[in-house]
């Protein structure tokens, strides 16, 4: 199989799941399992696959920039301006305290943890379990009693709680987005304001395991006419993550994300299934 369809199957794959309460990571690992695209992705080695499935969340990163550019953009005005006056007390400069906050778990979950994380990769077994699991969580949104709190209110300790919830959806099968969704709706914030910080607190992540990824990959060296086409599937990633963005915020908006709940369980169930009869 060509390495450019191999790289924009992953792509699509990475950007419409990003978003949507339904594991990117889980379904690349399910998409890396199918034979076809085994053989092609191990040819390209593990650190190499590594190494795309960062690059693919950078692009889907630039996505959420893109789409939240207003309010990332009034963050960071907000937080030079209560750095240039030294008064933290203003609902950027809190925000911004919320957000790094609650960036901590996943972090030190990631350097802590980094080789058994890997490890989660490469079992698919584990990822239709974890996609099970999955659409129970969301499911049980339903159960949770909205409220309308914004993110400069959350707070350290419910912050840390999200971070936490982000940390746990390490696993591949756990959706981040629906998990800290889930986490912001517990930790008292009005849906909307729930799916920003839910992304806006994946921005240092992120780009913290790409910048690791991308140090990795200079020294190692990438083969010969890969950029190119990694570069174009990127770009693929970034249009469709934008969308499924958006379609993620009007469901967010009506507090519906627990629907995706279905999908997952049956997607896991009929993944087991497979598995139990092959």
């Amino acid at each position: 199989m060509n390495i450019i369809i191999v790289l924009f199957t992953l792509a699509a794959v990475q950007a419409l799941a990003e978003f949507l309460p339904v594991s990117s990571s889980g379904h690349l690992v399910i998409v890396e399992s199918v034979p076809c695209f085994a053989a092609n992705i191990r040819a390209l080695g593990g650190d190499l696959s590594l190494f795309i499935n960062v690059m693919l969340h950078l692009a889907t990163l630039l996505a959420v920039v893109i789409y939240l550019r207003a309010d990332i953009f009034r963050l960071l005005k907000g937080g030079v301006v209560s750095l240039r006056r030294r008064d933290f007390s203003g609902d950027e400069a809190r925000s911004i305290g919320f957000i790094l906050v609650a960036t901590l778990p996943a972090g030190v979950l990631g350097v802590l943890f980094h080789d058994f994380i890997e490890g989660l990769f490469s079992s698919p077994r584990n990822v239709f379990i974890m996609l099970v699991l999955n659409g129970f969580i969301l499911l049980s949104t339903k159960l949770i009693k909205m409220k309308d709190g914004p993110i400069a209110g959350v707070g350290v300790w419910r912050s840390l709680l999200v971070g936490f919830f982000q940390a746990i959806a390490i696993i591949p099968g756990i959706s981040r987005s629906g998990l800290t969704i889930t986490g912001g709706f517990l930790a008292g914030l009005a849906p909307v304001e729930a799916a920003k910080f839910s992304f806006l607190m994946a921005v240092p992540v992120i780009a913290g395991a790409g910048l690791l990824e991308g140090i990795k990959a200079a020294k190692a060296g990438l083969p010969d006419g890969f950029l190119a086409p990694l570069a174009g599937a990127m770009a693929l990633a970034v249009v469709l993550a934008f969308f499924s963005l958006k379609i993620l915020m009007a469901l967010v908006k009506r507090i519906r994300i627990d629907v995706f709940g279905y999908y997952t369980i049956a997607a896991g169930a009929a993944g087991l299934v497979v598995l139990a009869l092959t």
